[in-house]
Parts: C-alpha cells; sequence; structure tokens
C-alpha cells in the first residue's frame, strides 16, 4: 500500500475522532434522528466519545508506523 494512502487514512482517522470527541452531543443527537428513538438512543454522548478515543488512537498508531517505516527507508 502507498504510504500516501497511509498518511491519508491516519490523518482521516485523527480528524474524525477529534470531532467525535470535541462534539459527542450533536452527534449522539443526530444518531437519534438518522436512527429513530430506539436505535439512536444507543448512541449516547459516552459511546460517541469512547469511539472517537478508539479513531485517535488508531490514527496515532498508523502515523507513528508511517513514520517508523519512512525513516528506517
Amino acid at each position: 500500500m502507498s504510504t500516501r494512502w497511509i498518511g491519508l487514512a491516519a490523518v482521516v482517522c485523527l480528524a474524525w475522532g477529534s470531532v467525535l470527541l470535541t462534539f459527542p452531543e450533536p452527534i449522539a443527537r443526530f444518531s437519534r434522528k438518522v436512527q429513530g428513538e430506539f436505535w439512536g438512543g444507543q448512541f449516547t454522548p459516552e459511546l460517541s466519545r469512547f469511539i472517537g478515543c478508539g479513531f485517535v488512537l488508531g490514527g496515532v498508531v498508523v502515523a507513528v508506523s508511517l513514520l517508523v517505516h519512512i525513516l528506517r527507508g
């Protein structure tokens, strides 16, 4: 896989995770509107934050792995 695509994936993961961590309330409200009250009720702000932490952590891991790959040549 190209390093450009891996770098893009790291940026997208970090950006989406930051959005989820910064704005958990509006995302939870939007999911209730889209999914309905029953399924949307499972998307709480805490769940949005938890998923955001996973995206940020995954983005950091990918970015560090890419950096190590580039430095090793």
